[in-house]
């Protein structure tokens, strides 16, 4: 399905998935432009002002091969992602580091020095700024090989773009209206939110020494939230039957004004809270990790309290605020799009947010 066409430059960017990152500066900008030697247009000046690369609303087109065809959409600003500044580079640049022939990029660009990538996948597909003619640079999507798409000027390439959402039978059922939850209006307190030690071997359902409370903050390089910090005094991590929250200030009954927040009930021990890139490593390394920490700014600064294979995640998110700051509460699904389901700005909002809830 598509939920939105031709972004403007003010809605271009995805706010949510570019939480922390901050906007590029006049040097950083003279820079590129030094070591490129381009000229930024105005319209990438605006865009960077607002972030130095990330993060995008819409980045599918139309397929070149299926026109009609949404499931074969391309991606016509490659993982959604624009590159920043300083990671900016010529196909000059590519092919002497590939140790290409002189002619690789002849059928891209006669001056390879003057085609600039702003956005690439792993399949070599590449956003780029044509700077071959005097005036101002063309947009173009190549793979290395052919020009699959030109754009005379911004205005023509922000119309082609599309937000998509593949349908399928789980989202159906997140918004059918039949499915019902009966929720209880109590919210926890510290005596009622641990229902459990949980699963893991060292689970005892002790309380965590202040001791125990240090070594963590100083292992994640965080400062946890106060209340989060008194649940540990109580209970070392474990199960709970508060999950639900509300993604609405009014919910009804309907499902789909609440959400799952706390995946398979159980919030991890003081030992095995990890930050993002500390789960990231685990089956990720070399390229594809320093990949994925380049989409997701300073995800060393997110903290998973509980998830679910890879796909859903608890988090306190500290990349607005700060590691000593009150975090935000986040609730992502998808690793790869780190997509936000629920967001709370503080703990004790979150906590205030949890309900126990059964789906008829």
């Amino acid at each position: 399905m598509v939920y939105g066409r031709a972004p403007s430059l003010d809605s271009f960017w995805d706010e949510e998935l570019n939480l922390g990152r901050a906007p590029a500066s006049a040097e950083s900008i003279a820079a590129v432009e030094a070591r490129l030697d381009i000229v930024l247009p105005a319209w990438l000046r605006r865009l960077y002002a607002r972030y130095d690369g990330g993060a995008v609303r819409m980045a599918r087109a139309a397929s070149v091969e299926a026109p009609g065809d949404w499931t074969k959409a391309d991606w016509l600003v490659p993982r959604a992602r624009l590159l920043p500044l300083s990671e900016w580079f010529s196909f000059a640049q590519l092919r002497e580091r590939e140790q290409y022939r002189d002619d690789a990029y002849i059928a891209l660009a006669a001056d390879d020095r003057r085609l600039i990538a702003i956005a690439i996948d792993e399949h070599n597909k590449t956003l780029c700024l044509d700077y071959s003619a005097e005036a101002e640079p063309a947009i173009v999507w190549t793979d290395h090989q052919r020009r699959l798409r030109e754009y005379a000027d911004a205005a023509r390439w922000l119309a082609d773009l599309v937000d998509l959402q593949f349908w399928s039978p789980a989202l159906q059922a997140r918004h059918d209206p039949a499915q019902t939850l009966q929720w209880r209006p109590e919210p926890p307190s510290l005596d009622t939110f641990w229902s459990g030690p949980g699963f893991w071997s060292d689970a005892s359902g002790a309380p965590a020494p202040e001791d125990a409370i240090a070594a963590a903050e100083a292992r994640l390089g965080v400062r946890l939230p106060a209340l989060l910090r008194a649940l540990y005094r109580r209970q070392d991590g474990g199960y709970t039957r508060f999950e639900w929250a509300p993604l609405s200030r009014h919910p009804s009954r309907h499902s789909y004004d609440w959400e799952s927040v706390v995946p398979d009930r159980y919030l991890s021990s003081l030992g095995h809270l990890r930050t993002l890139m500390d789960v990231a490593s685990d089956f990720q390394d070399g390229t594809e990790l320093w990949s994925f920490a380049r989409m997701h700014a300073r995800c060393e600064q997110i903290v998973v309290l509980a998830m679910h294979n890879i796909n859903w995640m608890l988090c306190l998110d500290y990349r607005e605020r700060g590691p000593e700051r009150e975090p935000d509460v986040v609730y992502f699904e998808y690793f790869d799009e780190l997509t936000p389901r629920y967001r709370a700005r503080d703990f004790d909002r979150f906590f205030a947010d949890l309900r126990q809830a059964e789906l008829d």
